[in-house]
C-alpha cells in the first residue's frame, strides 16, 4: 500500500511538473497521438503550395495541442507525396487512411487527389477537408474551405456590373469542370447583370503565345476579360500587360505570391479569393506573425514584413480549426460525427467569420474582391459575406 501511495504521488508530481512546462500538458503528451493525414503534391511544379499547407496545417496543429489537443490526445501530422500521380495519390490515401489510420485527410491542391481522398474515406468512414477552390463538388464526407466556382464568379461579375461593364470575354483552361461548370456559371451571372458575353477561348495546358486571341481581344474591345488560366497565370497576365490590352483584367487565379511573380503586370488586376494577406483582421494578423516567426527560411518573399502567404495555406489552417471545433464539440473525429457538429460552429478565421454552408460540404465564408497593386500587394475593393454554393452532387 505504501508502495502504490507514493507510486500514485510520484505520477502526479510527473504531471503537475508538465503543466509548469510550457507547450502542451504532461496528460497531453503522453496520450496516443490522433493522427491527421496530409495528402499533397510534394513533388513537381505544386510543391511550394504543398509545403505551404503543411506549414500551415503544422502551425493549427501546434496551436491545437499547445491548447490541450483534441479529447485528450495531442495531434500528429503525416505527411504523404502524390507526385502529381493519381495512382499514387490513391495508394497514398490508403496509406494514410486505413495504414496510418488518420482521423482525417487535407492538404491536397488537384482535384485527382481529392476524389482519391474520398474514394478510400468511404472505407473508414473519415473527412475530407480540400482546401483549394473547386466546382461545388458535394459530398457527406467533404468539407471544402475553398471557394465553389459560383462563390468566385457571382461576387467578381457583381462588382464588374456595379462598375458599369457591359460586355465580357471569357479564357479559361480547357478543363472539363471549366467547360460544364465555370463557363455557364459566368455565362449566367454576366446575363443576369444586364451584360453579354461576346466571346469564349478554351486552352490547353501547355499554351504559352496567347498573342492571336489578344489581337482579337483588342478588335472586339470588350469592358473585361476574365481569365482562369491555370496552369501558367504569370506568362499569361505578362503577355496580356505587354500587349497594351485596355479591357479591366479580372480572375479567379490569384494571390500576392502570382502578383509578385508577374513583376508589376499584374498591376489593375481585380481577383477574387477567400483570403488576401491584408485582410484586416486581428486573427489575419496574429496568422500572418506566427507563420513568419516560425517559417521565416521557408521563402524569401516578404509583404509588409511578412512570410508571402498563399489562400491555400490559409484554408488549411482554418480547416483543421473547424476540424478541431467540431472534434471538441463532439467528441468524436468520425466523418458523420465531425460533419453534423461542424454545421453549428462558428469561427473567426483569418480571412473573418466562417461557417458551413447549405449542401454541407462548403462554408458560407466571405468573397473577397480586391485590386493588384504594382508591389504584389491588394487593395479590398468588396467583401461577400455569405454565398451559398451551387452543389454538385457526388
Amino acid at each position: 500500500m505504501i508502495n502504490a501511495d507514493i507510486h500514485r504521488r510520484t505520477l502526479l508530481r510527473g504531471a503537475l511538473a508538465g503543466l509548469a512546462c510550457g507547450g502542451a500538458p504532461a496528460i497531453v503528451r503522453a496520450a496516443e497521438p490522433l493522427r491527421i493525414g496530409l495528402l499533397a503534391p510534394f513533388s513537381g511544379p505544386l510543391a511550394r503550395v504543398a509545403e505551404t499547407n503543411r506549414n500551415c496545417l503544422k502551425l493549427a496543429v501546434d496551436e491545437i495541442n499547445a491548447a490541450g489537443g483534441l479529447m485528450g490526445q495531442p495531434l500528429k501530422i503525416i505527411a504523404e507525396d502524390t507526385q502529381m500521380s493519381a495512382k499514387v495519390a490513391l495508394d497514398k490515401a490508403r496509406k494514410l487512411l486505413i495504414g496510418d489510420g488518420v482521423a482525417m485527410i487535407t492538404g491536397m491542391v488537384l482535384p485527382f487527389e481529392r476524389e482519391a481522398a474520398l474514394q478510400v474515406a468511404g472505407r473508414v468512414q473519415r473527412l475530407v477537408i480540400f482546401p483549394n477552390f473547386d466546382e461545388g463538388r458535394c459530398h457527406p464526407l467533404l468539407l471544402t474551405t475553398g471557394l465553389a466556382s459560383n462563390q468566385r464568379v457571382d461576387p467578381l461579375i457583381d462588382w464588374a456590373a456595379k462598375e458599369g461593364s457591359k460586355t465580357f470575354f471569357a479564357l479559361v483552361s480547357d478543363i472539363g469542370s471549366n467547360r460544364s461548370v465555370l463557363m455557364p456559371q459566368i455565362q449566367a451571372a454576366v446575363e443576369a447583370s444586364g451584360g453579354k458575353l461576346i466571346g469564349t477561348r478554351y486552352f490547353p495546358f501547355g499554351t504559352r503565345d496567347y498573342g492571336p486571341v489578344l489581337q482579337q481581344i483588342q478588335s472586339l474591345a470588350p469592358d473585361v476579360v476574365w481569365h482562369s488560366i491555370g496552369d501558367d497565370p504569370v506568362s499569361f497576365v505578362k503577355q496580356y500587360h505587354s500587349f497594351g490590352m485596355k479591357p479591366q483584367l479580372v480572375t479567379d487565379i490569384t494571390h500576392e505570391s502570382l502578383a509578385m511573380a508577374t513583376e508589376g503586370a499584374s498591376a489593375g488586376t481585380v481577383g477574387v479569393s477567400p483570403y488576401f494577406m491584408g485582410v484586416p483582421t486581428p486573427e489575419n494578423q496574429h496568422f500572418l506573425d506566427a507563420y513568419t516567426r516560425q517559417f521565416a527560411d521557408s521563402t524569401p518573399l516578404r509583404v509588409g514584413g511578412h512570410v508571402v502567404m498563399l489562400p491555400h495555406g490559409e484554408s488549411t489552417y482554418t480547416g483543421a480549426k473547424l476540424f478541431a471545433a467540431a472534434v471538441a464539440k463532439t467528441g468524436r473525429a468520425d466523418a458523420s460525427s465531425v460533419k453534423a457538429a461542424v454545421s453549428g460552429v462558428v469561427i473567426n478565421a483569418p480571412r473573418g467569420r466562417v461557417v458551413l454552408g447549405p449542401g454541407g460540404s462548403h462554408l458560407n465564408g466571405v468573397a473577397l474582391v480586391a485590386r493588384a497593386r504594382a508591389d504584389g500587394t491588394f487593395q479590398l475593393l468588396d467583401t461577400t459575406p455569405t454565398v451559398p454554393v451551387h452543389c454538385l452532387a457526388g
